[in-house]
């Protein structure tokens, strides 16, 4: 390979898998079990390929440094159950990689055209992963799908029209522009606001509870992990490309206001894949604090590997949360009643991702929270780091009430559940990882970078 490549790798790797399962759409009869090897051995191989990527700047549209070999990790390592949990469909295969890719090309941009570009890649498979997965009423997939659609064409619409005014002002597309006029900060304030679309900021959060609801399980796992910590990333690059002081001042105050809506909003749910929704737009409050409190802090990469910690105990945790979902086939609160009398193994990793969601100690969720809440402290933000903790207080009210329905009420009907294997694994997986996420560096003091 030529060594101005070497960056791309992972992305290669991502764009063969995209081809070999379009291939396999030309077999006859071709068996499921090679769309879900394709499907598991394509993001492997870009984890792999990470260890040759050298660090560096390749002008005008590649940029690779260590936050944007961290975000691919988390990112490419947070799409893995889904490969999993995936049924090997060809189709389904050729759109989780290839969104999958956009997400790597996201996190490689060197300018603002490749962040587009990255976007659109990220985004166009999406919605039709949406609309081809789940078992339930396809009228409502389709729906759900088409109002993903429609918000991801706005924030593409706004993203261009930001990036033109930016341009009109500086003449540039990537870094180094000097102090911003009121145009340049219009564009900023645009592009911005397309990036906290993709992660689910309130006001702009109408898309999320539908599509999250009507998707496959595992599917919404994959949006709630891969695809939020590609946004988030996509939030710190347009701040990284056109810093500005607004972002530090206005970020924390919106991270923890769309913290504490989702927390209230989950509280009144009886579907729980609605439920995790909404607690998925709690915890991407506490991402766009972090962020905040990044931009605060001048880019302190203390600051960037707190928040890189908490993508990465998020990944486990919703994941998990969703491939219980997957396995079990439990859809209501009131089905999940009683069922750690039925399913001991599965209700105990459940509870164990639901303690580490709400912040409980000794999880990677405490963990995360809790240096994401220091860093914020330590750029000032003693306000919105109040409102994030009520937040969280709040949303052990669901988490909590979850686990007392599994464990402390009486069943409502006799039906045997069903177990799926691959999604138990992931299940166990997850619910193992988060633990030892939060004991692991308290044992051994890798975090110590991070403290004061």
């Amino acid at each position: 390979m030529n060594p101005l490549m070497y960056p791309l790798a992972p992305q290669a790797a991502l764009a063969a898998g995209v081809f070999g399962a379009l291939g396999l759409g030309l077999l006859v009869r071709p068996k499921p079990v090679w769309g879900c090897v394709l499907a598991a051995l394509a993001p492997l191989a870009a984890l792999a390929a990470l260890r040759v990527v050298p660090p560096g700047y390749w002008p005008p549209l590649v940029d690779v440094d260590a936050k944007s070999l961290g975000w691919q990790f988390v990112i490419y390592a947070g799409a893995l159950p889904l490969a999993f949990c995936a049924p090997g469909d060809d189709v389904e295969t050729a759109l989780f990689l290839g969104a999958t890719l956009g997400m790597g090309l996201l996190a490689v941009a060197g300018n603002l055209l490749m962040l587009f570009v990255g976007l659109e890649f990220m985004s166009l498979p999406a919605y039709l992963l949406v609309a081809r997965s789940g078992e339930g009423p396809r009228g409502r997939r389709l729906e759900a799908a088409v109002k993903y659609f429609f918000a991801g064409a706005l924030a593409g619409a706004l993203f261009l029209f930001g990036m033109a005014l930016y341009y009109a002002e500086t003449g540039r597309l990537g870094p180094g522009a000097a102090a911003l006029g009121t145009l340049g900060r219009a564009g900023v304030s645009l592009m911005a606001a397309a990036a906290l679309f993709k992660i689910g900021a309130v006001p702009l959060h109408w898309w999320l509870p539908d599509v999250y609801e009507a998707a496959a399980p595992e599917v919404t796992g994959f949006l709630s992990t891969s695809m939020k910590a590609a946004a988030t990333l996509f939030l710190v690059r347009v701040i990284q490309i056109a810093p500005d002081p607004m972002f530090g001042a206005i970020l924390p105050w919106l991270g923890a206001g769309t913290a504490l809506f989702g927390a209230l909003l989950a509280l009144r749910q009886e579907r729980l894949q609605r439920l995790l929704a909404y607690s998925s737009l709690s915890h991407a409050g506490l991402l766009i604090l972090g962020v905040g409190a990044w931009a605060r802090l001048g880019g302190d990469p203390r600051a960037l590997a707190a928040l890189l910690l908490y993508l990465g105990a998020y990944a486990l945790m919703s994941n998990g949360a969703f491939a219980f979902l997957a396995a079990t086939g439990l859809e209501t609160r009131s089905q999940l009643r009683g069922y750690a009398a039925r399913s001991a193994g599965a209700s105990a990793a459940f509870a164990v991702l639901l303690f580490a969601l709400g912040g409980v100690p000794p999880t990677g969720g405490f963990l995360a929270k809790l240096l994401v809440f220091w860093q914020a402290l330590r750029a000032g933000l003693a306000g919105p780091t109040a409102l994030a903790a009520v937040a969280s207080v709040v949303s052990l009210g669901y988490y909590l009430g979850m686990v007392r329905d599994m464990y402390f009420d009486a069943p409502q009907d006799t039906a045997v559940p069903r177990t799926v294997r691959a999604p138990s694994l992931v299940l166990l997986t997850c619910a193992i990882g988060v633990v030892l996420l939060g004991v692991a560096p308290l044992l051994r003091g890798l975090v110590g970078g991070l403290w004061p």
